[in-house]
């Protein structure tokens, strides 16, 4: 089968949760025999090779001079209709050079709008990892008529598919009512993730009172509450340390500030972004890692600390409890309370037994669920029901 991914978050740019999904599935559904193509965003310039059998096109987002005059009311809205217009112009020579059978994108920024609308073919799969109309909301951003023309152009994307997949029940459910649109029967086809890389290594030595927090630092992700709950970790723990790996998106200040007027700055270290396969060490050494986000479709955080064995406490909000069962493959606490989360930090810090119980259990739900061969086939029947 020729399959050919929009995504214009890939590896080494922009890595968030589409990324590495696209990573992740084009690398191995071309290991398993398919053709299989990827549309991103190049980082310098247009580049066109194949990397481990996924061949990759490289597109620069293409200024048109027709939007000058709402360009600064619309700046969000006009770059997204600019870098679809890149990609269209891609997809016109790739698909029918490569005889492209599937597309698959996600619901974020409808990067193949200006190509579907006016063409049918090939069908169109879109996943729904979280629409960044919703992530506005999420992260408290005002709502300006630049958002909300984005908005309506997610919703048209989301109606123009073939196909939905709901990478949770609880995105598909949060969709529906966000675009007022009807969702049902959508299939739930979970992340898959390369357990044979992010393992357990017993010859890592763990520090025992580490907390690890993997993820950009923003309001949605709860990083300002999880800076509030470590106070009260000390008191309790004054040897823990806590390690923050992702990029600042508008929070670091905050939290730099709050640091120090917690007086704690000697039992915090922040780390920019780290490339993924780096990733791993930081949670094989690792006691536990922490997840407060106020909101996670289906975190990518929580399968990899899980396949390498580590107990994550995340809260009990969106995606999260089809992943995490509380008290037997992690705990769960509630969105917004720093005392529940301090509290079970505190805990589990305490309780080498539970972290070894809960971090067992972790890594065989993830064999049993995630695996890239199990997920890839749940997706490619969904491609050839539609290629049929």
């Amino acid at each position: 089968m020729n399959i050919l991914f929009l995504s214009r978050d890939y590896p080494p740019n922009h890595i968030g949760g589409v990324g590495i999904y696209v990573y992740e599935m084009s690398r191995f559904l071309a290991k398993m025999g398919h053709r299989v193509f990827v549309i991103t965003e190049a980082i310098d310039h247009p580049l066109d090779y194949v990397d481990r059998g996924v061949h990759i096109f490289r597109v620069r987002l293409r200024k048109n001079h027709i939007f000058d005059s709402v360009r600064d009311k619309l700046k969000g809205f006009v770059e997204r209709l600019e870098y679809s217009y890149s990609v269209s112009k891609m997809m016109e020579a790739v698909v029918p050079q490569y005889k492209i059978d599937i597309v698959e994108s996600c619901e974020a920024r409808a990067e193949g709008f200006w190509y579907y609308l006016f063409r049918k073919n090939p069908p169109l799969v879109i996943k729904l990892h979280t629409p960044e109309s919703i992530v506005f909301r999420l992260d408290q951003v005002r709502q300006t008529q630049d958002y909300k023309y984005i908005s309506r152009l997610e919703g048209w994307w989301i109606s123009r598919a073939n196909r939905l997949i709901g990478l949770s029940q609880a995105i598909v459910s949060l969709t529906s009512r966000y675009f007022r649109i009807r969702l049902n029967g959508i299939p739930i086809v979970p992340n898959p993730i390369n357990i044979e890389f992010f393992k357990p290594n017993p010859a890592v030595k763990k520090e025992d009172f580490r907390v690890l927090y993997v993820g950009r630092l923003e309001f949605r992700k709860g990083v300002h509450l999880l800076i509030r709950a470590i106070p009260q970790v000390l008191e309790k723990i004054p040897q823990a340390k806590f390690i923050f790996i992702g990029n600042d998106c508008g929070m670091k200040n905050y939290l730099l500030n709050k640091i120090s007027e917690f007086g704690i700055k000697d039992s915090v270290e922040f780390i920019d972004q780290v490339p993924r396969e780096n990733l791993i060490s930081y949670y094989q050494q690792s006691a536990l890692c922490v997840v407060p986000s106020l909101w996670e479709n289906h975190p990518y955080v929580i399968l990899e600390a899980m396949a390498c064995g580590k107990p994550v406490i995340a809260t009990d909000i969106g995606g999260i409890p089809e992943i995490i069962k509380d008290k037997i493959s992690g705990i769960l606490v509630p969105p917004g309370s720093v005392l529940s989360l301090a509290d079970s930090i505190i805990e589990l810090l305490n309780d080498k037994k539970m972290q070894e119980t809960l971090g067992r259990n972790a890594r065989k739900y993830i064999e049993d669920r995630y695996g890239l061969k199990e997920v890839m086939q749940s997706t490619l029947n969904i491609y050839k029901e539609l290629k049929n």
